[in-house]
């Protein structure tokens, strides 16, 4: 038995053997450091080695037990093998940590292809070795490669167009593609096969004949240096409505809103498509700069303009059809939005003074005005102060500017109930904040010209007015803790103030 056991170990420990244990397996450990990506495939590959150096073992037995032909082909397959995992770690040496440090990307087919040729490489190595005439192997083979490669001119194909497409840089990893209704990021150009990770989190496979033979849209490219796409949102407004204010209303919408994911050049555009009966067709355009959260993005300029237009009063429309209704069914939802309006200006604690005709009176000519979040609804320092705002529904963030004489900032958080704006459209006076929709913000704007009508007929409850705005105003500027304690005295300067510019604006005499 120690006869047996001395032949097997002498056949099987050759001088080159530990050298390639310490090569292999020290490369392993280096990669599995370096490469935490690859490191499922490199534990597999010291496996295999494992078992090769376990198979070489097996015909070191085999040749003790006299089985040398035996011996000699099984030691041969499994240094073949052993040599093929070398080669591979190899490749992952050289393609994914020598490269890339010197800011040398490969492609991965063509990683995939190199190896490969390795691995014929290798292969060839030892048949010769081994004393088999490679001339004789090439042609009686030829043939049967013919066959080979007609049976499989479908992959042979998919092999190529990756090829191709890499050569020729049509597409890279990373693109983001469109093709037939799939749109997708380039995650794996392989030899078979380009897959797309969709935004709904899918794997779609496309073999690489497909795009080779077919076209298909590059959407944006990791390389490009300007906004990535261009995006198309359509609506419908009556015909009646000029384009022109349509055009004005739209950009302005998007052009003052803070959008990080809306580019500001190229600028945004509005063009009027098609018209037919009763409606307009218009498109805004603009660019969008990540082409991952288009749909999100599309939302979110679609509430800014449909919140813009709702302001403006300019409804959206469908094309109108020939029949209609015998009975009139919007008598009951105007009178609850009439009820609406009055309840809005009733929870206003400057309106309290007045009757309820006054209060009706102002309240049909309440405009809606919706505001989408992130809108700003005034904006400090502006002079336009010909209205006011009622907040129905929602919250508004109140900031600050920085001044020499004051810190800037966010102050504030108005709710439902609250009114925005009044001091600049009842004195002159600029806005003193910037208002900011923190949500989607439900109001009613109230214009100068329709206040003026009820403080001219009754200029005797302006005193009121002005206490009650003098009391806000006093209220705003106390910490937020601090707003439920009672005022202290001193207001009447400011109240009498606010008063005169009352008098002086709206040129009314109370007496």
């Amino acid at each position: 038995m120690l006869e047996f056991w001395n032949k097997a170990f002498a056949y099987f420990w050759r001088p080159e053997l530990p050298w390639a244990l310490l090569f292999t397996f020290g490369l392993g450990l280096i990669l599995f450091q370096l490469l935490p990506a690859s490191r499922r495939a490199i534990v597999t590959s010291l496996e295999l080695y494992g078992l090769c150096v376990l198979g070489k073992f097996s015909s070191a037995c085999l040749n003790a037990f006299a089985l040398h032909n035996s011996a000699e082909i099984v030691h041969e397959m499994f240094v073949v093998g052993s040599g093929l995992i070398m080669i591979h770690l190899l490749g992952l040496l050289l393609f994914r940590l020598a490269f890339p440090l010197i800011r040398l990307r490969i492609p991965r087919i063509i990683e995939d292809l190199l190896t490969f040729l390795g691995y014929i490489a290798w292969v060839l190595v030892r048949l010769r070795l081994a004393g088999m005439d490679l001339t004789s192997l090439v042609a009686t083979s030829a043939v049967l490669t013919a066959v080979i490669a007609f049976s499989m001119q479908d992959t042979l194909g998919n092999t190529m167009g990756g090829l191709l497409l890499q050569i020729e840089s049509s597409i890279k990893v990373g693109d983001w593609i469109t093709i037939g209704n799939v749109a997708g990021q380039i995650s794996e150009i392989r030899w078979r096969y380009t897959a797309l990770e969709t935004r709904d989190g899918e794997t779609v496979i496309f073999p690489n004949s497909v795009l080779m033979k077919n076209s298909f849209t590059i959407v944006s490219s990791p390389m490009q240096r300007r906004p990535e796409w261009r995006r198309w949102l359509w609506f419908n407004v009556a015909s009646s409505i000029p384009p022109g204010r349509v055009q004005e209303v739209a950009l302005a919408a998007i052009r003052t809103a803070d959008m990080p994911n809306v580019a500001r050049t190229p600028e945004p555009s509005c063009v009027l498509m098609e018209f037919g009966p009763g409606f307009a067709r218009y498109a805004l355009r603009y660019w969008l700069i990540d082409v991952e959260p288009d749909s999100p993005t599309d939302s979110q300029v679609r509430g800014r303009l449909l919140a813009a237009l709702q302001r403006a009063g300019i409804e959206l429309a469908i094309a109108q059809n020939e029949v209609s209704l015998s009975f009139d069914t919007r008598k009951a939802p105007e009178e609850r939005e009439q009820q609406r309006r009055r309840q809005a200006l009733r929870s206003a604690e400057i309106f309290a003074v007045l009757s309820d005709e006054e209060i009706a009176q102002m309240a049909s000519n309440l405009v809606y005005a919706p505001f989408a979040s992130g809108d700003v609804i005034l904006r400090e320092g502006s002079t336009t102060g010909d209205s006011l705002y009622l907040l129905a529904e929602g919250e508004v963030d109140v900031w600050l500017d920085e001044l020499p004489d004051r810190p800037g900032g966010h102050v504030a958080v108005l709710g439902t109930g609250e009114v925005l704006g009044e001091i600049g459209m009842m004195t002159g006076e600029p806005r003193r904040a910037t208002l900011i929709a923190r949500s989607y913000a439900q109001c009613y704007r109230l214009d100068r010209a329709t206040f003026e009508r009820v403080i001219q007929s009754r200029p005797e409850v302006a005193g009121e007015i002005a206490r009650v705005l003098a009391s806000r105003e006093q209220r705003l500027r106390m910490p937020a803790g601090e707003r439920a304690q009672p005022l202290p005295s001193g207001l009447s300067l400011r109240t009498k103030s606010i008063l005169d510019k009352m008098r002086e604006f709206f040129g009314f005499c109370d007496g």
